[in-house]
């Protein structure tokens, strides 16, 4: 009989175990999945979606039925709608076949709310099974672009072939690769932004390549949506020269003229050569310098449209022949220093900032002969010194860093050396933007603030992320250099070190550095913090099932002993 007892108390404790078992939910043999006719579209735009995976209706007059929403709230499988998800609108409700299989259609919407109207941006469809054990389970997630309707803008609007166009744009779809065409003909991004920010926003740059005169089209197409503006060749063309004496041989390159039409070069009002040019509008021509006097010349090329460019051409006469081997001088005394054959200076100032207009002017140079330009040893300009020895050249100061740097001229006999100072002004501090100082920052996390400009742009920033305010070397999670922008989001991998690291508070600066190299301060320690995952330490697990089996085991007993009463 206590046997019995025994063997009746245990199989009790036994039946609710595999009860509470039986109880805890478990992953579906197959998992729902929701596929769209298309990731992204317009507002009006409708959008077909397909689910597998779901409750299948087994009896007509008790459907299985699957909601879906849609929201800008990010949120994962397994969160519910209502707690992690509290914007949303329902876009479909659909009832399953046999096989838990739905078909439906919903019109991109443009308000989530009766406040929140839909902008361009990613957003997100949740579906839900409306008739099961958790009506608000989300059970899939998809992501879906809306488009928006674009805006652009260029500067310059005009100017000739290589002319770098800025292409500036607002109102697309965030986070989205950019395309840009010009006259049809796709261009690459030769710097700036080749996708969008999650504004929709962008400024990217081109150069105009080989076109004919007039109005050509500038289009920027993001996530389908294309907008254009219009830009004006204008032609211009390149001697090989600029000064030679009557009679050399001259080529002139020409631009940006009309397509296939007869090009005339005039010289001094005189036409001297005709050239046809090719389907882009480009031409190539030589011609001899006319016989007339020493000066200045207007250099023309008109095509048979009436497109005109020109440029200055200086005529020199030869250097005179020399003169019979005149008697030997005495040898110079070597303790007197010779005389300077040259001379010269620089123009506007000799010190000034990265980008500025130099003009270098000198004398005392070979008539006649190319002079080459250097600055810190690298060719920057080239020239042709006139009949009296005079150079003049002009360049843009390259960057370089903050102090002296050498210009040369020379023409392999005679050399000129200046020295040209860039100006050690650090840019002013930025003002930081975002995160504000102890906010709560959501992923991924932007980092934002205002530009700085400066005489020697442009201008390029440094971003340091610390877990502490003093920025030790050991205490920096994170240092982006060279940033171009003002603002930079954190990838997936770096959020993640945030997110998953030991502390909740963490701080943030910024410093700008022009293109001499000046570097600003830096700013003031930004604080903010960031969402951790709540999650039961494994102790704290262990704890709870250990438990369990002792509650249900004391219950098994207790209801054992009850039973083996009554018999």
């Amino acid at each position: 009989m206590k046997g019995i007892k025994i063997f009746r108390a245990l199989c009790i404790a036994t039946l609710l175990a595999v009860l509470l078992i039986v109880a805890i939910p478990v992953a579906p043999a197959q998992a729902a999945t929701m596929s769209l006719s298309t990731t992204g579209g317009s507002i009006g735009d409708l959008i077909t979606v397909t689910g597998t995976g779901f409750g299948a209706t087994v009896d007509p007059n008790n459907p299985q039925t699957v909601i879906v929403y849609f929201s800008q709230q990010s949120a994962t499988i397994g969160q519910t709608i209502g707690t992690n998800v509290t914007i949303y609108k329902t876009i479909l409700i659909q009832n399953t076949n046999s096989s838990g299989v739905f078909t439906g259609s919903f019109t991109v919407p443009d308000k989530i709310t009766v406040t929140q109207s839909v902008t361009a941006g990613t957003y997100y469809l949740y579906a839900c099974q409306l008739t099961g054990a958790n009506p608000d389970l989300i059970l899939v997630a998809s992501t879906f672009t809306v488009a928006g309707t674009g805006a652009v803008s260029i500067n310059p609007s005009s100017g000739p072939v290589d002319t770098e166009i800025q292409i500036t744009g607002s109102e697309f779809a965030s986070s989205s690769s950019i395309a840009i065409d010009f006259g049809g003909v796709s261009m690459p991004i030769e710097r700036g932004d080749t996708i969008t920010n999650t504004s929709g926003a962008f400024t990217s740059y081109i150069l105009v390549p080989e076109s004919t005169a007039g109005t050509q089209t500038v289009r920027a197409t993001v996530a389908g949506t294309s907008v254009s503006a219009q830009f004006t060749i204008t032609p211009e063309i390149f001697p090989g020269k600029t000064s030679a004496e009557a009679g050399t041989q001259v080529s002139i390159e020409g631009t940006g003229f009309a397509r296939r039409e007869n090009v005339t070069i005039w010289f001094n009002n005189a036409g001297i050569a005709t050239a046809l040019s090719d389907r882009d509008g480009s031409f190539d021509v030589t011609f001899n310098v006319p016989d007339l006097a020493a000066g200045i010349y207007d250099v023309e090329a008109e095509d048979d449209d009436g497109n005109l460019d020109s440029v200055k051409f200086t005529i020199f006469q030869p250097a005179p022949t020399p003169e019979p081997t005149p008697e030997p001088t005495p040898e110079p005394d070597p303790t007197t220093p010779a005389p300077s054959a040259v001379s010269g200076s620089l123009s506007p100032a000799a010190t000034g900032p990265v980008g500025m207009n130099l003009i270098v002017t000198g004398t005392g140079f070979t008539a006649g002969d190319e002079v080459t330009i250097q600055y810190d040893d690298e060719d920057i300009a080239t020239g042709t010194a006139t009949p009296e020895g005079i150079i003049v050249a002009v360049f843009q100061v390259p960057e370089s860093e903050a102090g002296d740097h050498t210009i040369t001229a020379s023409d392999g006999t005679n050399t000129l050396e200046l020295t040209f100072t860039i100006e050690s002004d650090p840019p002013e501090i930025p003002v930081p933007l975002k995160p504000e100082m102890g906010v709560q920052a959501e992923t991924p996390i932007l980092f934002s603030w205002q530009e700085v400009t400066d005489a020697s742009a442009p201008v390029t920033y440094t971003l340091q992320v610390a877990t502490d305010e003093d920025f030790t070397e050991s205490n920096i999670l994170l240092e982006k250099e060279q940033l171009t922008k003002t603002e930079y989001t954190l990838t997936d991998d770096e959020s993640k070190k945030l997110v998953e690291g030991e502390q909740t508070n963490y701080y943030w600066r910024v410093k700008a550095i022009d293109a001499a190299a000046n570097e600003s301060d830096w700013t003031g320690a930004g604080e903010f913090s960031v969402n951790k995952p709540f999650s039961l330490p494994s102790w704290a697990v262990y704890t709870l099932l250990g438990l369990g089996g002792l509650l249900l085991f004391g219950i098994g007993y207790l209801l054992g002993r009850r039973t083996a009463f009554y018999y």
